[in-house]
């Protein structure tokens, strides 16, 4: 006895449904109810893989189509393979479907340990100077719209640290657009951080609690290491990824306006990579020699830092609000360490 296939039969000229028939024989197959009658060679028709129960589609010569459920009955009739679809056979065996979703899970975790980081590294190093110069611009602006006030430092200390900077640039063959910033940033406290573009920032709070020319020398050669490798507006990138696949996949412009808003708050939360902390670091060390300056200079920067962030403490002034130089960074004895190793 020959099984009829029940389905649901689309002439394509309209939405109209068709509740049909479908019987195959002599390698014919004839489409018949609700009014449908008619009969087309076997092998004319086009019938979809199967992946699970999922609904299959058969395709007749004239555009029309029938959707059915009765998969089993479909391979019976037009004698195709139950496992014919790689697709098929993968989501039909409990193996093949834990190994993809491990596999799945795998290239995510390697997709964004490794594939943001190299995207982003690329992506920065063809992104034009200017546009670079114009987002630390915009970044400086939000700053000092929220963050920042006017440096209470004298004009004659800001031309000295300035000199020291401009040394340290030359010596680095850095080009003159990177430039240091003073800012007073009580809330932020001792700090300093390279914007994309090369626009380093500096804080009063910083130059009070070093005091010696050395000590920020060495603090300033180690921000011209994040603006050579260009780590702030990598770290930008990679921290706005998501966004701008989204943007990408779905195209909203808003996400790529989010990433402009954000820039500021993402440079001012920053936690460089480890490999990007001993870039700078290793960077300084050299520019530091090159200049006729000893690499201890930023391990003792590094200590005093910690001691003054250690006396905000006891002292009750630090909240979870507090960035800190040392708040976005390794921990200092494994550098002070590398700079006595430097050093020697």
């Amino acid at each position: 006895m020959i099984q009829g296939i029940n389905a649901d039969y689309f002439d394509g000229k309209n939405s109209r449904r068709y509740l049909v028939t479908l019987v195959v024989r002599d390698g014919m197959v004839s489409v018949s109810g609700d009014g449908v009658a008619f009969e087309v060679p076997a092998r004319a028709v086009k019938i979809s893989g199967r992946v699970s129960d999922m609904p299959r589609r058969l395709e007749f010569p004239d555009g029309a189509a029938a959707v059915t459920q009765d998969n089993d009955a479909v391979d019976d009739a037009f004698a195709v393979a139950a496992h014919r679809t790689l697709a098929h056979r993968l989501e039909s065996r409990l193996g093949y479907v834990v190994l993809a979703l491990v596999l799945t899970v795998l290239v995510c975790w390697a997709g964004y340990r490794y594939g943001v980081p190299w995207a982003a590294r690329e992506i920065a190093l063809h992104i034009p100077p200017g546009l670079e110069l114009e987002l630390a611009q915009e970044s400086l602006r939000g700053f000092d719209g929220y963050v920042f006030r006017p440096t209470r430092l004298t004009a004659t200390r800001q031309e000295e640290l300035t000199k020291v900077f401009a040394g340290l640039r030359e010596a680095a063959a850095q080009p003159s657009s990177v430039h240091l910033e003073f800012r007073d940033a009580n809330w932020v406290g001792p700090n300093a951080f390279a914007l994309p573009g090369g626009v380093v920032v500096m804080t009063d709070q910083l130059v009070e609690l070093l005091g010696d020319d050395k000590q920020i020398a060495a603090v300033l050669a180690h921000e011209l290491g994040h603006v050579e490798r260009r780590h702030s507006l990598r770290y930008v990138l990679q921290d706005s990824i998501t966004a701008l696949v989204t943007m990408a996949i779905y195209g909203d412009a808003s996400a790529a306006a989010g990433i402009a808003v954000a820039v500021p708050t993402a440079l001012l939360h920053a936690q460089y990579s480890q490999g990007f902390e001993r870039e700078a670091d290793e960077y300084a060390f050299q520019l530091l020699k090159r200049t006729g300056r000893s690499p201890l200079a930023l391990g003792r920067a590094l200590k005093a830092l910690e001691l003054g962030s250690q006396a905000r403490n006891q002292n009750g002034k630090r909240d979870s609000r507090d960035f800190g130089y040392l708040s976005t960074h390794p921990p200092t004895e494994e550098r002070i360490r590398a700079a006595e190793e430097a050093a020697r």
